[in-house]
């Protein structure tokens, strides 16, 4: 297949934006909470399973069965 070498091509939208959608947005993006809402995240994401070592091999224990 050949792409094009421009990935930073962009498409018309579909629909634009209505006014009770940049009202959405603004509501959304306009708080004074946005620290508080950034450390919840944080907090919650440090809860997770932990991310994988990228270095180690993940079908290493497999290694004896094949």
């Amino acid at each position: 297949m050949n792409y094009p070498t421009n990935l930073q091509v962009y498409t018309t939208s579909l629909t634009s934006l209505r006014d009770r959608d940049w009202t959405a947005l603004t509501e959304l993006f306009d708080r004074d909470d946005g620290d508080e809402i950034e450390a919840d995240i944080h907090t919650n994401l440090f809860w997770l399973i932990p991310e994988p070592c990228w270095e180690d091999d993940p079908f290493d224990f497999l290694r004896e069965y094949l």
